[in-house]
């Protein structure tokens, strides 16, 4: 029977010792509680490379899904536009492009709508209502005539960034790390060399050299994971992105043209 053993590098505490290896520092017994500015600037260093490193790809470990009921209790009067917030979730950080979908209607959810195409529905409500229209603003969810209830779904996926796990407190999740034993949702090898570039860049070290090391190793990470095309069945492309039994593969076993 085969058996694994994997090390765990992705604490902060393994991160700051790995780095301080990498640029000729003695390792630190306790890197979150060190006085030494050296160990703390690493520290906000790692913090910051995870930040940075949320910025740059849709990681598989901070992306989720969730589904929002959509609906109003004051349906609007005849020729009047409505307009209903509701909360994003406690660690949401931006959504994935083209997941936004209506689940009780099967259609694409429109938006995000821009301020400018908002005021036009307000204004002049013509926005079709076979499916849920939305914009961000003030931190909501904001959707145009929303149905009544119990409403339709709305749902998505999102990046999360809910980075770290907490040493003591498996459940919970935060987006800085200030515990040894705090743990990055990312790549522990990415981690290391992406906070080894910002702690020589905040010490006015050249920098070339580790930048390229992390380049090397990002691209070599995110080169093998591509993503399948959007099913679309309406042949053009600004057209939404409608899945039916025309264009999946498996049509092909019932003589259908995919």
């Amino acid at each position: 029977m085969t058996t694994y053993q994997m090390t765990n590098d992705q604490t902060l505490q393994a991160v700051v010792e790995a780095v301080c290896s990498l640029v000729s520092l003695p390792k630190p017994a306790d890197a979150a509680g060190s006085g030494d500015p050296n160990i703390q600037l690493m520290v906000t260093a790692a913090n910051l490379a995870s930040l940075e490193m949320l910025n740059t790809y849709e990681w598989s470990t901070l992306t989720k899904m969730a589904s929002i009921d959509v609906f109003t209790t004051a349906p609007p009067s005849p020729g009047q536009a409505t307009e209903t917030a509701f909360d994003l979730p406690g660690d949401f950080y931006r959504f994935i492009d083209q997941t936004q979908w209506n689940a009780a209607m099967r259609f694409p959810a429109v938006g995000p709508v821009s301020p400018q195409g908002w005021m036009t529905y307000m204004v002049f409500p013509i926005s079709a209502n076979f499916t849920l229209t939305w914009q961000m603003r003030e931190g909501k969810l904001w959707f145009l005539n929303a149905p009544p209830s119990p409403g339709q779904a709305f749902r998505f996926m999102y990046l999360s960034r809910a980075l770290v796990r907490d040493a003591d407190d498996p459940d919970l999740y935060k987006n800085v790390a200030n515990k040894n034993g705090d743990t990055f949702m990312l790549d522990g090898v990415l981690m290391t060399l992406l906070t080894r570039v910002k702690w020589l860049e905040a010490k006015g070290f050249d920098s070339g050299s580790a930048v390229r090391d992390f380049m090397l190793a990002f691209d070599s990470r995110i080169g093998a994971q591509k993503g399948a095309n959007i099913l679309n069945m309406a042949g053009g492309p600004h057209d939404y992105p409608y899945i039916g039994i025309g264009n999946l593969p498996e049509a092909s076993l019932y003589g259908m043209r995919q």
